[in-house]
């Protein structure tokens, strides 16, 4: 196989997953499922980024989700989100979003985000 093909082979295997992804975020109706989706596709930042919008939006105006959302590990798997794509100014900018709203009104939330670097991941 000529390196040519390998690396075209690479490159569909990446977008495969990262399709994957984007198909779990899509279908996820619970802070749980997005926070799995995070964790299984931890290296593509587009799958991080609409993570963390999604985090958003099923938290926003809503504190049952908010706990839920810190019991299943968001609030780690957001600042995990912005220190593996740091150079990435989408990812920084939904992760940040999704933080503020996963910490308002929430003191476990917050310090889960102490505990977790999200202050030097901001």
């Amino acid at each position: 196989m000529s390196e040519e093909s390998a690396t075209g082979s690479v490159g569909l295997g990446l977008l495969r997953r990262c399709e994957e992804g984007f198909k779990a975020i899509e279908a996820a109706a619970d802070v749980e499922s997005v926070v799995a989706a995070m964790r299984t596709h931890a290296g593509s930042a587009g799958v991080q980024k609409m993570a963390c919008r999604a985090l958003l939006r099923l938290t926003h105006n809503d504190a049952e989700n908010r706990t839920r959302a810190g019991t299943a590990g968001a609030v780690e798997a957001v600042v995990a989100a912005m220190r593996a794509h740091a150079g990435n100014a989408g990812v920084q900018e939904e992760a940040f979003f999704a933080l503020v709203n996963l910490t308002i009104n929430d003191a476990d939330n917050r310090t889960r985000a102490g505990t977790s670097g999200a202050i030097e991941a901001v």
